[in-house]
């Protein structure tokens, strides 16, 4: 078979996911032309698809050097690369490089501005959104579907605690157009108003995202379309104020989160006689999720070694630990997801530590407990009998919002014990180690486009006049 034969081939089979393939038929170009440029990138690509960095990395810094033409795409793959082996300086370095080639490109420029943002590099961050948005307005994202239906527009605010959409908007029958949402920017309304039938608000996190949700409260009253997540409902949601809020949930049991600043603290712990709290205590960050600056401390030197770690930057939740150690000893964390009125379960956490993440945990190797998260997933009523959805549905009518998540789990009493609620929760699709979890996963992503293809269209929930969104002032 001749070189462009099996290049073809190699083609094919990469568009097609069948990286296997690909991958061997890219190696006998290679052999029979060592120096191909298409076949050793081509190489390249199927290695970080299938998540061998480093191996990515090592055909393709050979050929910066050779055509200075082709060494835009070779920064990129570089790029993101590194970003998937969780090296963001190092992704930085290749993508500011291809700004030095093509310095008004607005892909390349919002990149380098989410990666200086992720390194706290905020004046440089805000400098690379300023000029990507003067460049084009909106990253836009096209209809999966031919001629798009309606199109929506994701209000998004660098750095302040955003709902996660990019798997939502994968693959979606309707046009989506991403706008960063900055400080002192001049936006044209008129163009705005024509950018989507649907607005969808992604600034989700209270602690994160300060002036911005006023910001965004004004900005979607001027474009004067529906609003999914109206910023006055997320202005409700930091884990103090939803904590007060479902306290009282019948089948409920809602730990009591109290939000201090880093002097309020520091004066609550200074006199241990007099602190108001039993341990053992959950400490966070503000602002903080997956786990990250969260300890459970059993004793007043680990709250004080905890604040002197972070420091006076920062504000800090507290928060009473409640034992949900199942009776074999696991915990078990269960996340479910709000649509539009709809509850649907996304996963089944299990660990044999009480801080439970999918990711941390021995799931992927643990054949028994990816056989109960199928289980729960499949027949999420089959755990969750009809008292525990009762509460979980007067959960759902007390926050209001028309997306987001709940991480909870269940006492030996049947209780639902509250851990988190609020529209900052991940849902993706990258579920290789876990197939079974496909169909549970597409169903929220469906029922989120078909949530925003009613209230695109004008229609009302249920056809009843419960609402068809939350239009401008009416979203008090």
């Amino acid at each position: 078979m001749s070189i462009n034969s099996l290049l073809q081939s190699a083609f094919s089979h990469h568009r097609e996911g069948r990286f296997d393939l690909a991958e061997n038929l890219y190696l006998e170009v290679i052999k029979s032309a060592p120096t191909h440029w298409s076949a050793r990138f081509g190489l390249a690509e199927v290695l970080n698809r299938t998540n061998r960095y480093d191996a990515a990395i090592g055909w393709l810094m050979p050929m910066l050097s050779e055509d200075p033409d082709e060494c835009v795409p070779v920064h990129r793959e570089i790029g993101f690369a590194h970003a998937s082996a969780g090296r963001p300086q190092r992704a930085l370095e290749h993508f500011r490089s291809i700004l030095e080639k093509q310095p008004n490109d607005p892909e390349t420029l919002h990149l380098v501005a989410n990666f200086e943002q992720s390194l706290y590099l905020n004046e440089e961050a805000d400098a690379h959104y300023r000029r990507a948005l003067e460049h084009k307005l909106f990253v836009s994202v096209p209809s999966a579907v031919k001629p798009s239906p309606f199109s929506a527009l994701f209000v998004f605010a660098p750095g302040r605690g955003n709902t996660p959409f990019s798997y939502l908007v994968e693959g979606a029958p309707f046009d989506s157009n991403v706008l960063n949402l900055l400080q002192d920017f001049k936006y044209d309304n008129e163009v705005l108003r024509n950018s989507g039938d649907v607005v969808v608000n992604l600034i989700a996190d209270v602690d994160q995202c300060g002036p911005m949700l006023a910001l965004a409260e004004e900005f979607v009253e001027q474009v004067g379309k529906p609003v999914v997540n109206h910023p006055k409902r997320i202005a409700n949601t930091g884990r103090e104020s939803i904590a007060k809020l479902i306290a009282d949930t019948p089948g409920c049991i809602v730990p009591q989160a109290r939000l201090y600043t880093t002097d309020a603290l520091r004066a609550l712990i200074a006199d241990e006689a007099a602190f108001p709290w039993t341990f053992p205590l959950l400490l966070r960050r503000a602002g903080t999720h997956g786990g990250n600056d969260f300890e459970l401390a059993h004793l007043m030197w680990q709250v004080r070694a905890f604040v002197e770690r972070h420091g006076d930057s920062c504000d800090y939740y507290l928060t009473p630990f409640v034992d949900y150690q199942s009776q074999d000893g696991h915990y078990r964390k269960y996340r479910f997801f709000y649509v539009d009125g709809e509850i649907l379960p996304y996963h089944l956490a299990i660990g044999d530590q009480w801080k439970v993440h999918h990711a941390t945990t021995a799931m992927a190797r643990t054949p028994w407990m990816q056989e109960e998260e199928q289980a729960f997933l499949d027949n999420p009523a089959s755990v969750f009998g009809e008292t525990q959805y009762a509460a979980l549905r007067t959960i759902g009518e007390s926050i209001g919002l028309d997306y987001f998540g709940i991480d909870c789990a269940l006492d030996t009493q049947g209780a639902v014990v509250v851990f988190e609620v609020n529209a900052c929760m991940l849902a993706h699709g990258d579920n290789g180690s876990f197939p079974y979890k496909t169909a549970s996963v597409e169903r929220i992503k469906r029922a989120f486009h078909a949530m925003l293809a009613r209230i695109a269209s004008g229609k009302v929930k249920g056809d009843k006049g419960e609402g068809e969104g939350q239009r401008g002032a009416d979203a008090s």
